[in-house]
């Protein structure tokens, strides 16, 4: 959401009709070819995170017209125009520079300059409700999509064992084996995909890592006996080998020392019906913000911070894995995620990453990034959106008898300009890691 400012004389003149659609088509192809080269995943990504965000858009836009406000731009991208029209006094377009969308609502603090037959209609004459539901709305449109995500991962898609962001098959007691690596103990033994190990050398296991923890005591050439049923959700019948175990290959990451099986565990997927899905998603919603919320009062803390710039200075020394994957592998090592945010390119290549395993594995994604830029945007500072509602409670405060009180934005702009350079610095230096150390 942008506040108003005057045209320039350089500024395209835009009338009905009278538009060129030749450069959309030479965006159109540019998208076909980078799908053509980098793969779907990719572009589905980029397009999903330029659609959330014009929703958030749509969301002050939306609620800015219902209020009786002036908007006189709504447009996807920055820089130059690439294609638009106007319908009434709003400006509707696409401009070069893919990396969002804006509103430009006249008035938004005494710093704007608005023409006096307009004033009655800038953000700053409106009553203190509807500021603050034009201001929350973007934000809010997060945590809307953020649960139609997980009702589609509820009802529609399936999600492991009831958790939307994956369950641990380490805990989990409905685990099976999802994938078997080539030349493997396990692939020697016939286990395959849909199978649960029962009892590993005499012992009965239950989660996967009861088994992880029985291999682990082992040593490369050691033979055991290994009972497992065959399509566990289907109760299938049991089946008993004698196996040797082997040593971990080069190209698989973990301590290749130690004895090795050879499975890949997941949780099965289940769906639950419409009304389960609706209390499901609500609760999902509030553990995911609150999850979110915690992870970012960690890595903002004085602590979190120190950790980050030591992190940014190691660079490519540290190598970075993810932790809490759905797959389990059979070594007992954990992985060390470094305490950092992902850039947009590491939001890209994670999304890419998972969406080659099947497109539906970009929807946890999109859910916590959803859920992650609704609540970074509540930051009662400018220029987040939390900001402006923070203004706007503090002029309701300072406003008596009738008088309307209307701050000086002009002293807040250290703080804002003090924001916008620290985001600057965690952008760049995330952008830093996501390519020299890539998680």
């Amino acid at each position: 959401m942008k506040s108003y400012s005057p045209p320039s004389p350089s500024t395209e003149t835009v009338e009905d009709g009278v538009v060129s659609y030749a450069p959309l088509v030479a965006m159109g192809l540019l998208v076909i070819l980078a799908g053509v080269y980098w793969g779907l995943p990719l572009v589905l990504m980029i397009f999903g995170v330029i659609a959330m965000i014009t929703i958030h858009e749509l969301g002050h836009f939306l609620t800015a017209k219902w209020a009786g406000m002036k908007v006189t731009e709504f447009f996807i991208g920055f820089g130059p125009r690439l294609w638009s029209f106007s319908r009434g006094e709003t400006e509707y377009g696409i401009k070069a520079i893919p990396a969002g969308a804006y509103v430009r609502i006249i008035g938004m603090n005494n710093l704007d300059e608005v023409p006096p037959e307009d004033e009655a209609r800038s953000y700053r004459q409106q009553s203190f409700p509807k500021r603050v539901i034009v201001v929350l709305a973007g934000p809010a449109t997060h945590l809307i999509q953020a649960f139609v995500i997980l009702m589609i991962m509820f009802a529609i898609v399936g999600v492991p064992d009831g958790e939307p962001l994956g369950a641990d098959p380490e805990k989990a007691n409905t685990w099976v084996v999802d994938t078997i690596t080539k030349g493997s103990a396990a692939e020697a033994a016939g286990l395959r995909s849909g199978d649960r190990i029962v009892e590993f050398d005499g012992h009965e296991v239950s989660t996967w890592g009861d088994v992880s923890d029985l291999i682990g005591a082992h040593e490369i050439g050691d033979t055991v006996t290994v009972k497992y049923q065959r399509d566990a959700q289907d109760d299938g019948p049991i089946v008993e080998k004698s196996i040797t175990l082997k040593r971990r290959p080069a190209d698989i990451p973990g301590n290749h020392d130690n004895a090795f099986l050879g499975v890949g565990a997941g949780v099965p997927s289940e769906t639950f019906g419409v009304l389960d899905s609706v209390g499901r998603s609500i609760t999902g919603t509030g553990e995911v913000t609150w999850q979110s919320l915690v992870a970012m009062g960690r890595f903002f803390s004085p602590t979190g911070i120190s950790d980050y710039a030591d992190t940014v200075g190691n660079g490519a020394e540290t190598p970075t894995q993810t932790t809490g994957s759905s797959h389990a592998t059979s070594s007992d090592d954990e992985g060390t995620g470094s305490n950092r945010m992902l850039s947009i390119l590491g939001v890209l290549q994670l999304g890419s990453d998972a969406g080659e395993q099947g497109l539906v594995n970009l929807l946890p994604i999109f859910l916590m990034i959803n859920v992650f830029v609704g609540m970074i945007n509540l930051v009662p500072l400018l220029p987040f959106d939390g900001g402006h509602a923070a203004v706007a409670v503090y002029e309701r405060i300072r406003s008596r008898d009738g008088r309307r009180y209307h701050a000086d934005v002009s002293k807040l702009l250290p703080v804002a300009y003090a924001v916008v350079m620290g985001l600057v610095i965690l952008g760049v230096t995330s952008l830093y890691l996501d390519i020299v150390n890539p998680i």
